[in-house]
């Protein structure tokens, strides 16, 4: 970064935050969000955190427990996130909050969102992977994802989190991004550098917390979302979605097939899957009996690397940005219980790495990760975590 431009970041306008966190996890909440704010106190010293205690089920809803940590803000902008987040900077975050009381046509704004393209607008970590597209100055979304929400305390006070049980636990912020739009306001995401690291995922009535959302904003329909798209209900209404949902798993398969065939050029000697990597990294770890993960992105734009103390059950978990070079040493002095997961892999990468059947490994991809490598493990002794035929390029295409 040249220095015009790191004098221009030192002397951003900033506000202040109040972070508010409802928690049901209070070793996930110190190892993640409470931490990285303490270790930034020092750089955004009135920023606060309120965690809002619900191990005791005080709260039924998300929304009601957000907009009880609302109230006893003390900040002009009110941040909602999850307990596993990683915050990594502070500084940045009140940077972006003073750009939001800066703008008056702004009714919410998220780290991370969907367009109308169902493109993930905002880069961010999610577990081990950076995903979305940089969102450096607020760009609109048709909803947000729950993992970071911003907005006003004014907003917030006078325009509250919906209470509706139908919503749970679930979709409060695509319900609020909808119900802002339909004001006449923006959704937007803004890139803000966080890792989600997510130890599990909770669908369960999802579905519900959709329809409400669906039937309440028909105007918007359909609705893209971080967990899919929210379309009209009703019979016909139900047989199209089902009709678009195998095409699009159909379109998706025949796209990451052909991504599968060009990685077969650059590495022909490398085993294939077809997975979201993000949802079985866990599982990777336990069956391929490794004591410890590192993350190599070769992304220049990734999300803030970190080697504070993160773990995935009990397993320490590092990230470093690196070089194609770089990276090749760091797989080549591997420890031997250690697992090495490479982000945003490419083919040209591959193809200066040159053959690697002197380590084992797996190579992968996704339309939701991209391309990615796994050393340390071979194929047949991770082929359990991927038993479907969907994880296997078309026949005859790769």
């Amino acid at each position: 970064m040249s220095s015009t431009s790191d004098h221009n970041a030192e002397n951003a306008r900033r506000a202040p935050v109040s972070i508010v966190c409802v928690y049901n996890d209070e070793a996930v909440l110190d190892s993640c969000l409470r931490q990285s704010v303490s270790a930034q106190s020092a750089d955004a010293p009135e920023t606060e955190l309120i965690a809002v205690d619900n191990r005791e089920g005080r709260f039924s809803t998300a929304g009601a427990a957000l907009n009880h940590g609302a109230r006893i803000a003390r900040n002009p902008v009110v941040v909602f996130v999850h307990q596993d987040v990683v915050l990594h900077s502070l500084p940045r975050l009140e940077e972006v909050a003073a750009e939001l009381l800066d703008a008056t046509d702004i009714g919410i704004l998220g780290a991370c969102g969907i367009d109308a393209d169902r493109s993930i607008v905002g880069r961010i970590r999610d577990r081990i992977v950076p995903i979305g597209e940089l969102a450096p100055t607020p760009r609109d979304v048709d909803s947000l994802d729950e993992v970071l929400l911003m907005t006003t305390r004014d907003q917030i006070l006078r325009e509250p989190f919906a209470e509706e049980p139908l919503l749970a636990w679930h979709a409060y912020g695509v319900e609020y991004a909808a119900r802002m739009r339909r004001a006449g306001l923006r959704a937007v995401a803004r890139d803000i550098p966080l890792t989600h690291n997510s130890l599990s995922t909770n669908l369960a009535k999802l579905d519900l917390a959709h329809r409400h959302v669906g039937d309440a904003y028909p105007e918007l329909l359909p609705l893209h979302t971080t967990c899919g798209t929210i379309r009209r209900s009703g019979a016909t209404a139900d047989r199209l979605s089902a009709g678009l949902r195998r095409y699009n798993s159909a379109r998706l398969w025949w796209n990451e097939s052909l991504v599968a065939r060009t990685t077969r050029r650059a590495s022909p000697d490398s085993a294939q899957v077809l997975a979201d990597i993000r949802m079985l990294i866990d599982d990777a770890l336990e069956t391929g009996g490794k004591a410890s993960l590192h993350v190599i992105d070769l992304d220049p734009e990734a999300v803030a690397t970190f080697s504070e103390h993160l773990d995935r059950f009990g397993r320490p978990f590092r990230v470093t940005a690196a070089g194609a070079d770089e990276a090749r040493r760091m797989i080549a002095e591997r420890q031997p219980d250690e697992l090495i997961f490479v982000a945003s892999l490419t083919p040209d990468v591959l193809a200066a790495w040159g053959p690697l059947e002197d380590e084992p490994h797996l190579l992968g991809n996704s339309h939701s990760t991209g391309q990615w490598a796994l050393f340390g493990a071979t194929a047949a002794e991770l082929a359990s975590l991927w038993p479907s035929w969907r994880n296997q390029p078309v026949p005859g295409l790769a």
